[in-house]
């Protein structure tokens, strides 16, 4: 049998991060990301759905001020983090994000998996400014905002 998760490779640039000190609004994970970093993501967790217990790492970019001119929130950045890990659990009602040693690990199963693979398609095409809940009670909201205009 094909392993699709395992052949997945990374494509393009992801950013996530928190604001240190952000006021009501501003407070929850922000994630932006190019097309492609946007589309892979959307394509690993397709690949993910639906099956058994799996993970992949992903690398995140460091969250620049350029980046965090889109939202142009005014606020520093409450910890850089390098890797995303993907955990995706059958059983998982809601979306979780904990930083972990430097990286950031998002557990994520059927039940929220559509509203976050459509933010990441919202962001592809274009779009953002958007916020979904993660289904935790009395959560902050994640953010979503327009790909960054960063050229390598």
């Amino acid at each position: 049998m094909q392993d699709w998760i395992s052949e997945w490779v990374q494509e393009g640039r992801l950013y996530v991060w928190r604001y240190a000190d952000a006021r009501r609004g501003w407070r929850g994970w922000q994630w932006t990301g190019d097309p492609a970093g946007c589309r892979s993501l959307r394509n690993l967790l397709d690949r993910m759905q639906g099956g058994e217990a799996r993970h992949r790492t992903l690398r995140l970019e460091p969250v620049t001020n350029r980046v965090l001119d889109i939202p142009n929130a005014g606020f520093r950045v409450a910890g850089q983090f390098a890797k995303l890990r993907i955990e995706y659990r059958p059983d998982a009602d809601v979306l979780q994000l904990e930083p972990n040693d430097g990286a950031l690990i998002l557990t994520v199963g059927p039940g929220r998996l559509r509203k976050l693979t459509a933010a990441l398609n919202e962001i592809e095409i274009g779009l953002g400014d958007l916020g979904i809940d993660s289904g935790e009670p009395k959560a902050d909201p994640w953010l979503f905002w327009w790909a960054p205009d960063i050229e390598d």
